[in-house]
């Protein structure tokens, strides 16, 4: 017979792994990212090459989300959250033996090879991760935590994507591979605690026809409308930030370097605050979350017209803090919609920001060559989600 207080234990510890398995994956990409240039420098790669190697991944990430979503529906999500798990350590493993290959070999073309392999198989299992512990979070909290028990998700991948330069700058001083060394160790450890959490059962019996299978539900569209002008907005103003700082100071690359990272900290920082004082301790409702939310962004975007580092800092501030209050409201709104199946959903609106940074990139492109139009862009993407927030009405949830 088990013993109520060590269930009690028990249940309290399962929400906290989750959380935690969540950080692997915000410390596995910012961590991957510090580790490039000393990578790089060792030869092997250059670093063209490896921002394809690494594109790979994140674009399989679009049709496996919403697949591993489904999976977890109808049979749980312990499973998914294992093989994304398990994936996560193959990959690195073929990361590492591909990087020591092509340092030591004359000819770098298969092991190119079996990096873009180890990052086909991140891709296609790891995508899985975060509608699987999203999905497991919402069964352990119950309907009425809903959004507690996502914001708990993203807790874990702010968390890791702030500790996941410093780990690796910290190991990185032992070995050039060491950072992917730990990410391959680290996934073998989560993999071995989650076997030993109890199962939480799907609904087998789901039945979908073959367009289904692949479509979104009309119902969550506008959601992923949100996610994908959010994301597509951020990641816009990221890769804005070099010309920015350049036009507003005079400061060299590498104190212009500097600064980006301190920048990106501080938002890191922001979207943790909010997400644990606000969010997690349900300070607002969901409905004024997303009003919050969206005056938020259109406000933050429109400081960027004010030409000074000052108004930059806060800008980035008070974007971070709107979208720590808009993605936690909207995902739990559009799991509103669908009760049946939460890991449908969050994979759905998962490759909703897939796309959004996708959207991003080219945007970039196309208008980073004219310096206000970056900014114009994603003022207009943010007054997008407000319009929506504001005027459409959601559509009633399914039965």
């Amino acid at each position: 017979m088990t013993h109520p207080k060590s269930a009690t234990q028990t249940a309290r510890w399962q929400p906290i792994t989750l959380t935690l398995i969540a950080a692997l994956m915000g410390i596995g990409q910012n961590g991957l990212l510090v580790s490039l240039p000393l990578l790089v420098a060792l030869g092997g790669f250059s670093l063209s090459t490896w921002a394809v190697i690494i594109a790979v991944g994140s674009v399989l990430f679009l049709p496996a989300a919403p697949f591993w979503g489904r999976i977890s529906d109808q049979y749980g999500p312990k499973f998914v959250v294992l093989q994304a798990l398990i994936g996560m350590a193959i990959s690195f493993a073929l990361l590492l033996a591909a990087t020591l290959g092509a340092q030591s070999s004359a000819n770098p073309w298969p092991w190119l090879a079996l990096a873009v392999l180890a990052r086909v198989t991140y891709g296609l299992t790891v995508a899985g991760m975060v509608p699987a512990n999203q999905h497991w979070a919402v069964l352990l909290a119950g309907e009425a935590r809903r959004m507690q028990a996502i914001t708990s998700i993203s807790i874990g991948l702010s968390l890791g994507r702030l500790a996941g330069p410093l780990i690796a700058s910290a190991v990185l001083v032992i070995s050039p591979y060491a950072s992917l060394t730990l990410m391959l160790l680290l996934p073998v450890l989560a993999a071995l605690v989650v076997s030993l959490m109890p199962h939480c059962a799907g609904k087998k019996d789901e039945s979908h026809s073959s367009a289904s299978l692949w479509l979104a539900p009309k119902a969550i569209w506008p959601y992923m409308g949100y996610g994908l002008a959010v994301c597509a907005a951020i990641a816009l103003l990221q890769y804005n930030l070099t010309p920015m700082l350049d036009h507003l100071t005079e400061w060299s690359a590498d104190h212009v370097s500097q600064a980006i990272g301190y920048l990106l900290t501080l938002s890191g920082i922001a979207t943790l605050a909010v997400q644990v004082l606000v969010v997690k301790r349900q300070r607002l409702s969901t409905e004024r979350m997303l009003s919050i939310g969206a005056i938020s962004l259109v406000s933050g975007y429109a400081m960027l017209l004010m030409p000074n580092f000052a108004a930059l800092v806060m800008a980035m501030l008070v974007i971070s803090g709107a979208c720590a209050l808009l993605i936690p409201a909207y995902t739990s709104q559009a799991m509103q919609q669908l009760d049946d199946q939460p890991g449908k959903v969050s994979g759905y609106i998962a490759m909703a920001h897939t796309l959004g940074y996708g959207l991003a990139s080219l945007l970039a492109t196309l208008t980073l060559s004219y310096p206000p139009l970056p900014t114009v862009t994603c003022i207009l993407l943010s007054c997008v989600v407000a319009i929506g927030i504001f005027i459409i009405k959601p559509p009633a949830p399914s039965c």
